[in-house]
């Protein structure tokens, strides 16, 4: 019986604080504080889904949020679907559950669709906010530093507008919210794993009923791999997987992206072409470091989701072309067929015994 949770991510959970600081520990040290030092399987369990599906729920007021800037009813009931019905969005965190990346759907949506809330406080405890929600997803998984850059920078310049900063102190408060954020993820790329961290983490996990870990190993062996190291999974797949795979998930994007502009016609605003592609640049960064393509291109697009509500509309008053409606249409039908698909390429593993796994 399939379980929630894949053994491969499960491990994660166990990972903590106990041996000194480590990448992507503070998940596992939260429910270690939690537990009393000794979750069960079963409460592993109850939180990965937790987290997976409170990301899936935070992507609706998102999508609603994004479908409000198109002009009428009909145009923002089908962009609202668009979003919703796309395998880089609801599907793909119900499908993978138990991934960090939830937590940095949960952070993007705290910055876009709780505006109004933090946008109240005054703006010390705002800033605070904000990079404090930065910091709790950096530490769970670096990488998120770079999903959530440009919507913090949106943030922040809603932020500056509403409060009357100059443009040099809306630099300094984007410089000073992205600080913790950027020496977390200094400290997880720099610091090293300790010794025991990850053979203690992996027992335990063991010991609450986690399977043992398959040939292309577990979640925590990635702690103890560099950048060129991790590139050795590319040889696990042949060349045609990894191409089609990745041309598919950017093809979702960037077609989503396109039929968006259109359903919102001068709602999109002045920003978003820059916006999509600031997000696109950070999906094809990381589907360069890894082969998880459809993780990569579903935190471009949530985040290019999350950034467009905090930037500026122009009028809403331009019609919506029928091909519009028809072309977003199609392309959310053809959204839910791929919804199962794997993260990675999909096709059979080879050549596992080349990979270097370590930890």
């Amino acid at each position: 019986m399939a379980r929630p949770v894949a053994d491969y991510k499960a491990p994660n959970y166990w990972l903590g604080y106990r041996s000194g600081f480590v990448r992507r520990g503070l998940p596992g040290e939260v429910l270690r504080r939690l537990t009393a030092g000794r979750p069960t399987y079963r409460q592993m369990e109850r939180m990965g889904v937790a987290l997976s599906r409170a990301a899936a729920v935070s992507i609706v007021p998102m999508a609603v949020d994004v479908a409000l800037r198109a002009p009428g009813t009909l145009p923002r009931m089908v962009a609202t679907g668009l979003l919703m019905s796309s395998p880089l969005t609801c599907s793909l965190l119900l499908h993978d559950v138990g991934r960090y990346d939830a937590i940095g759907v949960l952070a993007l949506a705290l910055l876009s669709t709780a505006r109004s809330a933090w946008l109240r406080l005054p703006l010390p405890a705002s800033a605070v906010l904000i990079a404090g929600a930065v910091s709790v997803a950096v530490a769970s998984e670096e990488f998120l530093l770079a999903a959530l850059a440009p919507t913090v920078a949106a943030a922040v310049h809603l932020l500056s507008r509403h409060h009357d900063l100059s443009r040099n102190h809306e630099l300094q408060l984007l410089g000073g919210v992205l600080a913790p954020g950027v020496a977390v993820a200094g400290a997880s790329l720099l610091t090293p794993v300790p010794a025991n961290a990850l053979s203690t983490a992996r027992a335990e996990a063991l010991r609450a009923g986690v399977r043992p870990a398959g040939p292309i190993g577990d979640a925590l062996a990635a702690l103890n791999r560099g950048f060129v190291e991790n590139l050795a999974y590319f040889r696990l797949f042949g060349r045609t997987p990894i191409v089609l795979s990745s041309a598919v998930w950017a093809g979702f994007y960037f077609l989503t992206a396109r039929v968006l502009k259109k359903l919102l016609s001068s709602g999109a605003g002045s920003w978003y072409s820059s916006l999509v592609t600031a997000h696109a640049l950070v999906g094809a960064a990381l589907s360069a470091a890894g082969v998880d393509f459809r993780r990569w291109w579903g935190l471009a697009l949530v985040g290019l989701m999350s950034a467009v509500v905090l930037t500026d509309a122009s009028s809403t008053g331009e019609p919506v072309a029928t091909a519009a409606l028809g072309g977003a249409l199609a392309l959310a039908v053809a959204g839910v067929l791929p919804r199962d698909l794997k993260v990675y390429p999909w096709g059979r593993v080879r050549d596992e015994r080349a990979l270097p796994l370590t930890g």
